[in-house]
């Protein structure tokens, strides 16, 4: 009886120590990317562009995230692309709901910096994949980081979300 008790015992402490809190229901948190209709695209390099760096005067500042470094490779497939700009001095924490140009680009080409084809996510010059809605939330930046999440809403209702945090290039000027 002792030994079956042990047994028992040891059973017990494998099986709780087999099942970790990674294992609820499948759905992990996923970082750098954007999601749409339950599937996650990521885009693990940001680059910041502002037009005007010279003065104080209000100018587009455009966020760009993608799957690939264009300054390492042509690719001539599989590039996710996330690509809005706003009207702004400085980046500055806080939300942003004005966006006179955004694309979102899924398994798109990538030939010397210019991005064409793929598939269409959102498009501010395509009728069917412009946005009813649309926040950034910029966290947090620094001279080398940024954290950042959006949320697009598409014509037809589709919510597409997103996050990155990391390191940044600035190819200001």
């Amino acid at each position: 009886m002792k030994n079956l008790n042990l047994i028992a015992g040891l059973l017990l402490i494998l099986i709780s120590f087999s099942c970790s809190s990674e294992d609820n229901d499948g759905n992990q948190a996923q970082n750098n990317g954007f999601n749409i209709n339950g599937n996650f695209y990521p885009t693990q390099y940001a680059y910041i562009s502002d037009e005007n760096t010279i003065d104080n005067t209000i100018s587009d500042i455009s966020i760009i995230l993608a799957n690939v470094d264009p300054f390492q490779t042509n690719q001539s497939t599989g590039v996710n692309y996330v690509f809005f700009d706003f009207p702004a001095v400085n980046i500055e924490p806080g939300t942003i709901t004005n966006f006179p140009d955004y694309q979102i680009l899924e398994n798109a080409n990538l030939d010397n910096f210019q991005v064409s084809g793929g598939n269409t996510i959102i498009d501010d010059n395509q009728s069917g994949f412009m946005t009813t809605a649309g926040s950034v939330t910029i966290n947090s930046i620094t001279a080398t980081t940024l954290n950042f999440t959006f949320t697009f809403t598409r014509e037809d209702g589709e919510v597409i979300t997103g996050n990155y945090s990391g390191n940044y290039v600035d190819t200001s000027n």
